[in-house]
């Protein structure tokens, strides 16, 4: 593990996907939308421990398969680079990817 990481522990981790996906969670008003805010935050979570790489394929995909009209997939990407992604620190998302065993390529 890098110099200053330390092990997140399962309260840790979660504690931070729940600071990550708040912005989501903010909009969400029906149980319909957490249930989609939720899917959608996993999404997410995923490319912002993956990094760059994946987060281009996840909005892709999104796009694809996300039944979104036209400017959703901008408002989650504005969403997601102004508010989920800066909620992360760069030491936190190091314990992340330390955690998840990611591993640069």
């Amino acid at each position: 593990m890098p110099k200053g990481i330390t092990s997140l522990t399962d309260a840790e981790a979660q504690y931070l996907f729940a600071k990550f996906a708040a912005p989501l969670f903010r909009v969400a008003k029906s149980p319909r939308q957490r249930t989609g805010a939720q899917r959608l935050a996993r999404w997410l979570w995923l490319a912002l421990v993956t990094g760059a790489d994946i987060e281009a394929y996840v909005f892709q995909e999104l796009e694809k398969v996300g039944k979104f009209e036209a400017g959703d997939i901008q408002i989650i990407k504005d969403r997601y680079y102004n508010e989920m992604k800066p909620s992360i620190t760069p030491a936190e998302l190091q314990a992340l990817k330390a955690r998840y065993q990611v591993k640069r390529r």
